[in-house]
């Protein structure tokens, strides 16, 4: 889990193995936790939890995101891809996480 943008930032540069003092890379490592979200909203996670740095789940759906997306012609895009959608698809699923239950409930 990750307490701000910034541990999220540290934690997603830390997966795409660049060091910490490095932060060449922040601004597209930026957009691309941006562009996470965004999917997870979009794929029916509420905007609470997208935008939450304390839940687990979110916070590994980001890095797999971003290292999915991170560079030119990464050999595992389209594992790590999957990989998202999948926990998309259970995220968007459960009732702590997703809309579609919420929006049922009365």
């Amino acid at each position: 889990m990750a307490d701000s943008e910034a541990d999220l930032l540290a934690a997603c540069r830390a997966a795409l193995r660049i060091p910490a003092d490095c932060s060449t890379y922040d601004g597209e490592i930026a957009d691309l936790i941006d562009a996470a979200r965004s999917a997870l909203r979009a794929g029916g996670v509420t905007e609470a939890m997208a935008a939450s740095n304390d839940d687990s789940s979110v916070c590994v759906a980001i890095k797999v995101y971003v290292k999915a997306n991170f560079g030119m012609d990464n050999p595992d895009a389209e594992r790590l891809m999957q990989s998202f959608r999948d926990m998309l698809c259970r995220m968007a699923g459960s009732s702590e996480h997703g809309t579609a239950t919420k929006a049922g409930a009365q």
